[in-house]
Order: structure tokens, then sequence, then C-alpha cells
């Protein structure tokens, strides 16, 4: 799979995302706190809206963009499972 600089960009705003979780995870609460679920479920919310904007350009394929969104919800599960280990 080739990766485009839409592409690349987009893996940025992933790691960038993934990265607030982790600081509000680690200052608010557990993954449990009513506060943090609601900044996980705003996030990937988000940011499944800008996969689906740049899919419906065409700038990415609708497997790439499956794939972004599926590697940020691994990202941000293995945050809720350390947090209980």
């Amino acid at each position: 799979m080739k990766k485009t600089v839409t592409y690349l960009t987009l893996e940025t705003d992933a790691q960038r995302t993934y990265q607030l979780l982790c600081t509000q995870m680690a200052s608010f609460c557990r993954k449990q706190c009513p506060i943090v679920e609601e900044v996980i479920n705003i996030q990937l919310f988000g940011f499944s809206r800008e996969i689906d904007f740049v899919k419906r350009l065409q700038l990415i394929s609708a497997a790439q963009g499956t794939t972004l969104i599926r590697d940020l919800e691994e990202c941000v599960n293995q945050i809720g499972q350390t947090e209980y280990e």
C-alpha cells in the first residue's frame, strides 16, 4: 500500500489523538472515569469523521481508512489494558 501525503497526515493525526488520550488518562483518572470515556468517544468520532471526509474526496481508499481507525482503536484499547495492569 502506497502511503500518500494524505495518508501520512492522517497517521500523524491519529498519533496526536493517541498522545492526547494518553495524557488525559494519566491526568484525570482511570479509563472508566466518565470524563475520560467522553473524551475517548469524542476523539474517535472526530477522527472517524475526518477519515470519512477524505474517503469521499477519494484521497484514500476505504481499506486505508478502515486501517487507520482500527489501528487507533487498538492503541486506545491498549491504554485501557495498561491502566488495569
